[in-house]
């Protein structure tokens, strides 16, 4: 196409409906929580990875014998009460303005799962409001895309040696909690393992503390740590790892600490 030369009579989407197609073998009831998948089309909340939440069916769909695309949805964009996890995933008021995570087809979750470091669960919507009987979330993708993006930080640090007691530190450019840290090792560890422990302005992280593990020990091996509490952080606050343990080889260990935004 190119440039206009005259006036364009533009066609606009109106309203909070949207005509998805479906994923392959998918059944999907009227009322369930509605997700994207990475191919673009439309699947049933789950605790899966690679999903976007889009919104709540307006009626059923069985596709569970086509090919994706084979049938159409009618999803609907908007505020909806869901049912609330329990225990360290249940949703509280201090969570509104914040992403929730899909953990079936009408339950949200204030995580993502993590896992040995890794989520299990992709994003819903965005919690507006919490009730004893369930949580308000608000769907749409654009603005559930844009929160997502800015809503955590990811701070590299380099440890040049996992040999003795060297503390390694960097600057922390946002406020909010540590979730998360994890590393990589460049090479092996002799003689024992190496632990790294996580410190906020010299004050230990609550579970903070890395195990990298001597016994089977190779270039690429991964080790991840959930804080629990004293895991509070404000923007200049000092982050530190403390190098520890029996290791005796000089090996370098690139870790992060991932930081959920206030």
């Amino acid at each position: 196409m190119t440039a206009l030369a005259q006036d364009r009579n533009t066609s606009q989407l109106v309203g909070t409906i949207l005509s998805l197609g479906v994923a392959a073998a998918t059944l999907i009831y009227a009322g369930s929580i509605v997700m994207r998948n990475a191919t673009g089309y439309a699947t049933k909340g789950q605790t899966a990875l690679g999903l976007a939440g889009v919104g709540i069916a307006n009626h059923r769909v069985d596709n569970s014998d086509g090919a994706a695309g084979d049938e159409v949805i009618d999803v609907a964009q908007g505020v909806f009460k869901l049912a609330n996890s329990a225990a360290a995933d249940a949703i509280t008021i201090a969570d509104i303005g914040k992403p929730c995570y899909a953990v079936d087809d009408q339950t949200v979750a204030k995580t993502n799962g993590l896992t040995a470091g890794v989520p299990t669960r992709s994003a819903a919507g965005i919690i507006v409001g919490v009730e004893t009987s369930g949580v308000h979330v608000l769907f749409n993708e654009a603005i559930l895309r844009a929160v997502l993006v800015g809503s955590r930080a990811f701070v590299p640090i380099r440890v040049a040696t996992l040999v003795g007691a060297g503390v390694y530190r960097v600057i922390s450019p946002v406020a909010g909690k540590i979730v998360n840290i994890g590393s990589v090792i460049e090479g092996v560890l002799t003689t024992g393992d190496a632990t790294l422990t996580a410190k906020i302005a010299g004050v230990a992280v609550t579970t903070g503390v890395l195990t990298i593990t001597q016994a089977g020990s190779a270039a690429g091996d991964k080790d991840y740590a959930q804080p629990t509490a004293a895991n509070t952080v404000a923007v200049g606050d000092e982050l530190s790892l403390t190098v520890g343990g029996t290791n005796a080889t000089a090996s370098v260990a690139n870790a992060f600490f991932e930081i959920e935004r206030a």
